[in-house]
């Protein structure tokens, strides 16, 4: 094991730019074990290759270096279970985020890769089969809303006898429609 390592080789075995560990040097979060008097190049041990590493897993955590200066200042063990039992709440929430933000963009692609199956692109035209629908017309609406669909609904099954009201389903989507 080598005693100490150049900048360049300590920001290889921290995954980690030259001019981040001049940055981390500047804001005191990872200074060098030793620093050439008349060079003034930084020389960086093993357990500074360490503290670096723990730096950039932290920053992967969404952490500023603000914060990572606190955490590595810690100095009892409860604090730091603590710190890490709430790093991994958020994680844990930027997991179903994305999970969700997943489902999202998987659900939008199969719409499109079924309309593209169906030749829905650019101007061809497309047919899609819809379920049967039933239209309920009633001579006795005298102002439409949809506060007062229900009401129409409740005479279309009356009409239709209440044993058959399993073979109807009202969408959501259902409205209220004038013309004469």
């Amino acid at each position: 094991m080598k005693e100490f390592y150049t900048v360049g080789e300590a920001a290889k075995l921290a995954g980690v730019t030259r001019e981040t560990l001049r940055h981390y040097d500047r804001v005191g979060l990872v200074r060098p074990s030793r620093r050439d008097e008349w060079t003034g190049y930084r020389y960086y041990t093993e357990q500074d290759v360490v503290r670096l590493k723990t730096v950039r897993a932290l920053q992967q955590m969404d952490l500023p270096l603000r914060e990572i200066r606190r955490v590595l200042a810690y100095e009892s063990l409860e604090q730091i279970i603590v710190f890490l039992e709430e790093a991994e709440r958020r994680a844990d929430e930027k997991i179903a985020s994305l999970e969700y933000s997943k489902a999202k963009i998987q659900l939008a692609r199969r719409d499109y890769e079924t309309k593209l199956l169906a030749g829905e692109q650019g101007n061809e035209a497309a047919v899609r089969r819809l379920p049967e629908r039933v239209i309920l017309l009633s001579d006795k609406l005298e102002q439409p809303t949809l506060e007062n669909l229900w009401s129409y609904q409740r005479h279309f099954y009356v009409q239709l006898g209440f044993d058959r009201r399993e073979e109807f389903a009202f969408e959501d989507v259902a409205g209220v429609y004038t013309e004469n």
